[in-house]
């Protein structure tokens, strides 16, 4: 099976003369920490209750050092090494305890292994025949099309936004935000299932008394 992907436009700076692109990897799946379990007991002597064992005493023993600044080295999969980051702005006539009280950790870098460099290999890549762009539609297109799905429709839904304006999941949800903070789309559902209605006076709904 080939590395799937497609081609993405890079943002656009004031001075840029032209357009250019970037590759982005379409996954293919994702493999759960049981197909892992599965795999790794069918090609060893471990039960899955041995390899399970084994991965989550290794997230800690990991996790343990890391807390401790240390980079961790796992012969076949790479450098785990922690990341830091200031909260706010710092410049050097601040005094340096008020610098200090500003740095938080970030995240974990990974760098790869030759062993898993050489376990990936060569693989074929092949461009998606799927779409997974969002379309591009104006402020004015969306709102038409907002508005003309509430005078059929009482609510909308994630999906059903994302069938409307051809838009990906990530988008969707953008936008979805994007509305309620402005007080456009009100969600009448829960938090875990939520259904939206447009506000009054927003998308062709009548002003409220």
């Amino acid at each position: 099976m080939s590395i799937l992907y497609d081609w993405f436009e890079n943002p656009k700076s004031d001075d840029a003369q032209e357009t250019t692109l970037h590759v982005r990897p379409c996954f293919n799946g994702k493999v759960t920490t049981r197909k892992l379990i599965e795999h790794i007991q069918q090609h060893s002597s471990l039960t899955p209750g041995d390899v399970l064992a084994v991965l989550s005493e290794v997230s800690h023993t990991v996790g343990e050092y890391l807390s401790e600044g240390c980079q961790v080295h796992v012969e076949g999969l790479g450098y785990f090494s922690p990341t830091l980051t200031v909260e706010g702005k710092v410049t050097p006539e601040m005094p340096l305890r008020e610098r200090n009280r500003k740095v938080r950790f970030k995240d974990v870098s990974f760098r790869m292994d030759k062993g898993l460099k050489h376990s990936v290999g060569y693989p074929k890549t092949e461009m998606t025949r799927w779409e997974t762009h969002s379309a591009k539609l104006s402020e004015e297109e969306m709102e038409t099309k907002l508005t003309a799905y509430f005078q059929e429709n009482g609510f909308i839904t994630r999906l059903s936004l994302q069938y409307l304006l051809g838009l990906k999941k990530s988008a969707a949800l953008a936008l979805l935000k994007q509305l309620r903070e402005a007080g456009r789309l009100l969600n009448k559902g829960t938090k875990h299932s939520p259904v939206y209605v447009p506000a009054p006076s927003c998308f062709g709904t009548p002003t409220a008394p």
